[in-house]
């Protein structure tokens, strides 16, 4: 890794604009942690997808449904590994890195 880990919560102002409204972390607010933690060690295409269902899921289940399917869109449009963005895909590397298994994943789409 070039850069050592580091999380904002929930990206995008969820966990500032939350503390800054009630005082307190987002009731999901580990589980974004966690999620960041994931992607900052990045991997593969499917890697990402799994850790973005996983925290659909689980913030879901926490009992915020349609807070969870506008997390999901959120990571799915704007955590792309190319994007220069804080908070991408694998932010962990140095940018631009792609997916690791973008070789095979590009070769196939050249068929």
């Amino acid at each position: 890794m070039d850069y050592p880990f580091t999380t904002d919560g929930c990206s995008g102002g969820m966990t500032s604009g939350w503390r800054l409204i009630t005082g307190h972390d987002p009731p999901w607010n580990d589980l974004c942690v966690e999620h960041d933690k994931i992607y900052w060690r990045g991997g593969s295409v499917r890697d990402r997808r799994a850790a973005d269902r996983w925290l659909r899921r689980r913030v879901a289940g926490r009992g915020f449904p349609r807070t969870a399917y506008c997390m999901w869109l959120a990571v799915r449009a704007f955590g792309h590994p190319l994007l220069p963005l804080p908070w991408r895909w694998g932010y962990g590397w140095r940018w631009p890195r792609a997916y690791e298994d973008d070789d095979v994943w590009v070769g196939r789409l050249q068929r």
